[in-house]
């Protein structure tokens, strides 16, 4: 276990609770409990599914449902076609189906154009956070990194660092055809795709001639304007900030109606946007009871405030799936419970500062353990393997 990771997590985690206390958005309670309503109503909703591929259907996009984590990859690789380089965003989705691992096994170079993403892509790390993935890596970790793998001297200023990785993402984009990335949400009513960031960089990978955008049937919103409402608190949660730098709302791609009214498709690009929809296991958690997991808009700020992860870091964690929330979602899917879930301390810390007030201990209960003693025991040993590792950090 990497100390030194865990006080720059803490530290990263700090800087965001500190905006957060500074930054609280009017009428936020109001904010919150819309988003809850539309959760409520659309996680599992066939019929609203149902409406918003024929929408975005009618719009021009094609829209492809993919059952598994082999379905989605199928697709993929028929959509990049011939292609032997793609450029992504930043994607948990991505990270899920582990989509860069299986391209690049198949010769086809994927690069990743989120700066923390490509760091930890680079470094071979995994990641602490679902928006910033390196929170654990200090500038000079990342700086002697970098410096040894590209055989130049990187300096530890973080200024440094962004502006390396940046220029080298760069080359990359110019030479690429292929953009794919995640989606934050999309729509029912305007059959649209809405995606928020902060870079600037799914400016550049959503104007490829081809844009393959994966997404999970949980990501479906009636309206763009429940869409934005989610998009503010995810920020909020997330960084601290209100709104993130840039919101794209993609409903087609590109076309000009200036000649006669009449509208000419491809203009400049895309050319051509694919939606894959994914299922992976989803329908099942619902029917299995864990609905409410579903819910999770993945701003992490529960790791935030979980006293296991701010003091093993992503040890308790399992690749994407962090934390106890992720854990549980992991034990799920894979119909396998992780053995990390008995570090849990069940202390709903992650439910008082959910945004969605997900029970994850309650989940994780249920997950674990099939009676009262077994709870009592895994209370106790999490409690005590929390204790130790948190006199180690102090006494490091």
């Amino acid at each position: 276990m990497n100390f030194d990771e865990i006080r720059a997590l803490r530290k990263a985690f700090a800087s965001v609770k500190n905006r957060q206390k500074k930054n609280i958005p009017q009428d936020f309670a109001e904010k919150i409990k819309r988003l809850k309503a539309v959760r409520e109503s659309s996680v599992g909703n066939e019929a609203l599914i149902t409406r918003t591929i024929k929408k975005i259907e009618e719009n021009g996009i094609q829209v492809f449902r993919a059952t598994s984590k082999d379905d989605a990859i199928k697709i993929v690789l028929q959509e990049i076609g011939s292609e032997r380089l793609v450029v992504k965003s930043k994607s948990n989705i991505t990270k899920e189906i582990y989509l860069t691992t299986e391209l690049q096994s198949r010769g086809i170079e994927v690069i990743e154009t989120d700066i923390g993403d490509r760091i930890l892509q680079v470094l071979q790390c995994k990641p602490s956070h679902p928006t910033g993935p390196v929170s654990h890596l200090s500038a000079k970790t990342i700086a002697k990194g970098l410096s040894k793998i590209y055989g130049q001297s990187i300096r530890e200023d973080p200024e440094d660092i962004v502006r390396f990785i940046r220029d080298e993402i760069r080359g990359y984009i110019e030479k690429a055809h292929v953009g794919i990335t995640g989606a934050n949400a999309i729509t029912a009513e305007e059959g649209s795709i809405v995606l928020a960031h902060n870079e600037g960089n799914i400016f550049e990978v959503i104007r490829k001639e081809k844009q393959i955008v994966i997404t999970a049937i949980d990501k479906v919103y009636p309206t763009i304007e429940d869409a934005i409402n989610m998009v503010k608190i995810i920020c909020f949660h997330a960084t601290g900030s209100l709104i993130p730098s840039f919101v794209e709302i993609i409903s087609g791609t590109s076309k000009t109606a200036d000649v006669e009214k009449r509208f000419f498709k491809g203009v400049h690009s895309p050319k051509e946007i694919v939606l894959i929809l994914l299922d992976n296991k989803r329908s099942e958690i619902i029917e299995k009871g864990f609905r409410e997991l579903l819910y999770c808009i993945d701003c992490g700020n529960c790791l935030l405030h979980c006293p296991m992860y701010n003091t093993v870091g992503n040890y308790f964690a399992e690749d994407k799936y962090l934390g106890g929330k992720g854990l549980a979602y992991q034990s799920l899917s894979q119909e396998e419970t992780n053995k990390k879930l008995e570090f849990c301390l069940t202390c709903g810390r992650c439910r008082k500062n959910c945004p969605l007030s997900i029970d994850v201990p309650a989940a994780i209960r249920n997950i674990r353990s099939e009676s009262f003693p077994q709870e009592i025991y895994y209370f106790i040993k999490s409690h005590l393997f929390w204790l130790y590792y948190a006199l180690r950090l102090k006494l490091q």
